[in-house]
């Protein structure tokens, strides 16, 4: 993660906007007095916000293992699955 001052990042709002959106990448803006912030595009912001939804859901994040860890051979093949 970047890290700028607010002063930096004020004199350069449009550059690190860009930036922040075009590389997925995050920024973290320190004030001197009070809690900083940060900044990054609205598409990785959703994917965040998905993440932290589905894994409210119980037993998910267990589920999403267990099958990222499953061989390929011993999967359902696409031709089986009612879509």
């Amino acid at each position: 993660m970047r890290e700028t001052t607010v002063n930096h990042f004020r004199q350069h709002l449009k550059a690190e906007v860009d930036q922040c959106v075009e590389e997925h990448g995050v920024l973290k803006v320190n004030r001197r007095n009070g809690e900083g912030f940060v900044v990054l595009a609205e598409s990785d912001w959703k994917a965040i916000d998905e993440t932290l939804y589905l894994s409210r859901i119980p037993q998910m994040v267990e589920s999403i293992t267990q099958a990222a860890n499953e061989p390929l051979d011993q999967g359902t093949p696409l031709s089986e699955l009612d879509w």
